[in-house]
């Protein structure tokens, strides 16, 4: 009689173990979650549809890994690499010139390094003047909207303006810094502002507005189409947390692909995620025309490399492109 009550005492303790959590001990524990700093803006739709559509989740889980993936919206660059910096945020949004300055700043201490491109999206010269046909029609009285002067609209300028006028910093001085939307705003009502670089879907907008018109799209103007947004992260992350790592560009990849083939349910993904003044139907006619943009694999980062150099930007030349990203993209066939 005591032997069976000591049985049936051992299947309750185990029952009792179970619910509480304690048995099963193959079951993977929840690691920490894995936190992601993004910015505004339709670049970074791979990293909002790759959370909505459980990509992170299955790629986690595809590697045993049982973590939550935590997007974060910060407004600008500065604070995304103070995040990073500070360990704040393991994986942060970065345009491609904050990423190479950021790469050799922390060379010798953390390593801030590529994980993955999101998108190369162009950008276009944008006029309100149409007496403006060239770049050479513009005087030293117009004004030239960019979000930067050594930011990536910036740094566009200046390539365009070595290319015509061989002379880097023709139009230094031209240059006004001012958000997008601000921008947009200047170039349509016709103040101050003659002219203004602008990305997807700003671009969209403006370029509706019959006042104004486009010189050029950089990418056929210079020749190159050029990764404009992308994730970076430390190597104390893919050091402590390689797989993690792996599947987080796995996650991206296919949002990519999921964007490519789904427009219009991305268009409405991205709608959801933040304020535009686009229509769905408008969101989802650019993203159909942009469809050659998105992928893991960065474009460029040796022409903005060899120019940053050049303008003294980087203090040292890059050798490779390789050099600036984790693997599994550094294996792949980036430029």
């Amino acid at each position: 009689m005591q032997q069976k009550l000591s049985r049936r005492g051992l299947v309750m303790g185990l029952a009792l173990a179970s619910a509480l959590g304690f048995a099963h001990p193959t079951t993977a524990a929840e690691e920490k979650p894995i936190t992601i700093a993004i910015q505004y803006g339709y670049a970074y739709l791979p990293v909002v549809v790759a959370e909505q559509k459980g990509f992170f989740t299955k790629q986690l889980e595809a590697k045993g890994i049982q973590a939550r993936i935590d997007i974060k919206k910060i407004s600008g660059a500065p604070a995304i690499n103070d995040a990073l910096i500070s360990g704040t945020v393991d994986i942060g949004a970065y345009g491609l010139p904050g990423m190479l300055i950021a790469a050799e700043k922390t060379k010798t201490s953390i390593k801030i390094r590529g994980l993955a491109a999101l998108v190369a999206g162009d950008n276009g010269f944008y006029v309100n003047k149409p007496e403006v046909k060239d770049l050479k029609d513009l005087t030293s009285n117009d004004r030239i909207a960019v979000t930067s002067t050594t930011g990536q609209q910036g740094l566009l300028v200046r390539m365009a303006a070595q290319k015509a006028f061989g002379d880097a910093k023709h139009f230094d001085t031209m240059m006004v810094q001012l958000p997008h939307p601000d921008a947009t705003s200047a170039l349509i009502g016709g103040g101050t502002i003659s002219a203004y670089v602008a990305p997807h879907p700003y671009s969209d907008v403006v370029g509706a507005d019959p006042k104004i018109h486009r010189l050029f799209n950089f990418s056929d103007y210079l020749g190159q189409q050029v990764t404009s947004g992308l994730l970076a992260t430390t190597q104390t992350f893919i050091d402590d947390r390689k797989d993690a790592a792996l599947a987080v560009v796995a996650a991206i990849d296919e949002a990519d692909s999921f964007i490519k083939a789904n427009p219009k349910e991305a268009a409405d993904i991205f709608l959801a995620s933040e304020k535009s003044s686009l229509s769905a139907q408008q969101i989802q006619k650019m993203l159909e025309s942009v469809k050659s943009e998105w992928g893991v694999q960065p474009k460029g980062v040796m022409t903005f490399a060899d120019f940053m150099t050049t303008s003294g930007l980087l203090k040292s030349k890059l050798e490779k492109w390789q050099d600036v990203f984790f693997a599994p993209v550094a294996s792949g066939q980036g430029s």
